[in-house]
């Protein structure tokens, strides 16, 4: 099966944002980046959750996906009194009614100083 490789801008690193193969698109940890850059949002812990949640969907909209095709996802914070505000942040982009299977974990560091980072599978039945 071939593999599609989404690549937008915002890597840090020698690896692809974002990979379909089959029905399935596998997204690499995305984190508060201002599009296209290596530079962290300006704003706190709220704008970064934000944006970590915008890079992310515009991520799996390039591969052709939607928010409500997203099955699983895993959040990375690295302090764990912001997973309340990231619980509510996250509603506003996976709505209780169609909201994927989820893990969030605490960790002590993550790359260029940022404060949360999100990866994802995304499944789609009609895929192309």
């Amino acid at each position: 099966m071939p593999k599609k490789i989404i690549q937008n801008g915002s890597s840090l690193g020698p690896y692809s944002q974002a990979v379909v193969v089959g029905n399935h698109c596998y997204v690499a940890g995305t984190g508060g980046f201002l599009p296209g850059t290596s530079q962290l949002v300006e704003g706190g812990i709220e704008a970064e959750i934000h944006q970590t949640l915008k890079n992310l969907e515009a991520v799996i909209s390039e591969a052709g996906y939607r928010m409500t095709d997203v099955v699983s996802v895993t959040g990375y914070l690295r302090d764990v009194s912001h997973w309340p505000l990231f619980n509510e942040i996250y509603g506003d982009y996976f709505p209780t009614e169609s909201s994927p299977a989820r893990a969030v974990v605490g960790v002590a560091a993550l790359p260029a100083g940022a404060s949360v980072e999100v990866s994802c599978i995304a499944h789609r039945e009609d895929a192309v």
